[in-house]
């Protein structure tokens, strides 16, 4: 690509031949590289994680309330001040994943939008955030690079916020038996964090808003790493095994249904799953080979799933 500057391929179409060729024939168009954001899609981006930023401190402010027993009012300062020990910490992981994207996606001249965040009325105030791709990839390093920036980002953010919040939290004593409460799945590396401070895994804890953020953090990345569609994970099987990743992605929908008579959850998962398509979408450079730094990199990805996923998150 040297040869065409700011000039980058967005679309590929093989083109009909009857000489037998080693190679493809391939038409190009090219377009210039978009590197610049524009005043819409910045507005757009601000407008969102404002309103994110409003959703997840209010409810940080109730967990923060619940917490500590107070009884603040909504209208006053106390409260909004309480929401974030929840809302920042838990932006700034959503932010770190979307940023690892855009920012890889834009060192290799990928069009892409900016981070957009999704405000929700859920019990964690947003239904997280996302990027566009709007050009394709040019070789499975960026389709490697773009996939697992995401998840390391976040989880790079997403592990201090635990321990913080883990050491801010208590023991949760009689709560635990009341009907009132929520039961959240607890993840290898949350137990290895309680288990270095209290000595033991027999213990529950009523979560500090900062673990609640970094629980929902290790959920999040745990989620973006199922192996299966345009997911990251999916990105990152895709680029090291090729066209054979979709045994992969069969074999998570069938344990995703197994995990649904566990927890109902899983069968909304699924249907998405389903809907966007199980197999990642074929990939014009799928047989160019990966290289072994980038192998290990899939690796620490596997191992950072397996510390973040739960396999039931919530129980009431």
């Amino acid at each position: 690509m040297d040869n065409f500057g700011n000039f980058r391929i967005i679309e590929i179409i093989p083109i009909e031949t009857e000489e037998p060729e080693k190679e493809k024939n391939i038409f190009s168009i090219l377009k210039k590289a978009n590197r610049k954001l524009t005043p819409k899609q910045k507005t757009l981006s601000a407008i969102l994680f404002l309103i994110t930023f409003l959703t997840t401190t209010f409810i940080g402010g109730i967990n923060y309330q619940a917490f500590y027993k107070l009884n603040n009012d909504i209208l006053t300062l106390k409260f909004w001040l309480g929401g974030l020990w929840y809302s920042i910490p838990l932006m700034l992981i959503l932010l770190s994943h979307e940023m690892g994207h855009f920012l890889t996606a834009t060192y290799y001249g990928i069009d892409c939008t900016p981070p957009y965040f999704i405000p929700a009325p859920t019990l964690i105030g947003t239904f997280g955030a996302f990027i566009k791709i709007k050009s394709p990839f040019l070789s499975k390093k960026e389709l490697f690079d773009v996939g697992i920036a995401g998840p390391i980002a976040g989880f790079a953010v997403a592990v201090p916020v635990l321990i913080v919040g883990t050491l801010l939290s208590k023991p949760a004593g009689a709560l635990i038996n009341s009907k009132d409460v929520i039961t959240f799945g607890e993840p290898l590396l949350y137990k290895i964090i309680v288990f270095l401070k209290y000595k033991t895994l027999n213990i529950d804890l009523m979560l500090h808003p900062t673990g609640f953020a970094g629980w929902i953090g290790l959920l999040v990345t745990a989620l973006n790493l199922l192996p299966v569609s345009q997911l990251d994970g999916g990105h990152i099987s895709y680029a090291v095994f090729g066209k054979k990743s979709f045994l992969i992605s069969y074999g998570l929908a069938f344990v995703l249904l197994i995990l649904s008579f566990f927890y109902s959850g899983w069968i909304i998962w699924l249907v998405l799953l389903l809907i966007l398509g199980l197999k990642h979408p074929r990939f014009f450079f799928e047989n160019e080979p990966l290289d072994k730094k980038r192998k290990i990199l899939a690796f620490i990805a596997l191992l950072i799933f397996i510390l973040s996923f739960v396999p039931i998150p919530v129980s009431f």
